[in-house]
This record gives C-alpha cells, sequence and structure tokens, in this order.
C-alpha cells in the first residue's frame, strides 16, 4: 500500500491517504460518502473522483459482510511455494553448501539462485534467519554456527547427497 502514491509531491494528497488508512483501519466504512464526510471531519476534503482515484492506488477494496459491503485495506501478499516445488528447487538445483561461521554459502547453476533462496525461506527451517541471493550463489544466514551446520546436514537430506 503505497500512500505517497502520486505524480508529483502533494503533501495534501500524502495526509489525506494516510487518514484514509487510518479510518478504514479502525472503522468499518461503506460508501464513499461515509468516508468523505469522516474525511471532512478532520480537514480534509475529496470529491468523489479524488476518493476514487486514493481508494485505487491503496489497493482498498470492498468485501461483503453481515452487514453489507465495507472497505478493508489489502492484506500483505501471502506467498505459497508447495512442498514438491521447493524439494525440486532444493534436490535439483543445490550443487554445494559451504559453511562459514554461521553463514552457509550455496552454490547453484546460473539463473536458479533466487529459486532455491525463496524456497530456503518458506521452509520456515528455525536455523535460517534470511536468505541473499544472487545469479548462481545463495548466502543463508543462520542463527549461530550451531545453526549453521545443522542447516548444511538439513540440505544434505534434502538432495540425498554429499555437498562439499
Amino acid at each position: 500500500m503505497n500512500i505517497y502514491a502520486s505524480t508529483h509531491a502533494d503533501p495534501e494528497g500524502i495526509a489525506r491517504r494516510r487518514a484514509i488508512v487510518e479510518l478504514i483501519r479502525d472503522r468499518a466504512i461503506r460508501s464513499q460518502k461515509e468516508l468523505a464526510s469522516l474525511l471532512h471531519r478532520r480537514g480534509h476534503r475529496a470529491t468523489q473522483a479524488t476518493l476514487s482515484r486514493d481508494l485505487q492506488s491503496l489497493g482498498i477494496g470492498k468485501v461483503p459482510g453481515t452487514e453489507g459491503a465495507r472497505y478493508v485495506l489489502p492484506s500483505p501478499p501471502h506467498e505459497v511455494m508447495d512442498v514438491s516445488q521447493q524439494r525440486l528447487e532444493i534436490g535439483v538445483f543445490v550443487q554445494s553448501a559451504e559453511i562459514i561461521g554461521n553463514l552457509v554459502l550455496v552454490r547453484t547453476p546460473p539463473g536458479n539462485a533466487h529459486g532455491v533462496a525463496r524456497a530456503l525461506d518458506l521452509l520456515g527451517w528455525p536455523e535460517i534467519a534470511g536468505t541473499i541471493a544472487g545469479d548462481d550463489t545463495i548466502l543463508v544466514v543462520s542463527r549461530g554456527s550451531a545453526a549453521a551446520r545443522a542447516l548444511h546436514k538439513r540440505l544434505v537430506q534434502a538432495v540425498g547427497r554429499s555437498l562439499r
């Protein structure tokens, strides 16, 4: 959600969009008329066209409810990679893994590091604090040297072969 979405710097527009987000987060708003009235009480004037543009730029939509449709803020994207895809990414594309302190340096064929890093991130293994991927190299940050060794062991089991 980008409250700063605009073709030029517009402090009033930014303040208005911030107020829209706060209002929709804090109460059930069912119409643009109701939203315009609440904004007016906060000192913001907006036409229906302006509100439509603001709602669209903020990714705000309406959802049905027991008391009628209401505006809702967009939820963060939830990325899912099924287990078979995770196994494929790791099992096929991990070529090597080297422990360096609390880090594990993972090598893949060119162009495959991002997919493997994403699969590692989505696994939710407690040893992994995060990943950074290049084209063919992934730096996996673990939560300590013991966690790095445990992570390396998991990777060996996941690929089903020895990793240098």
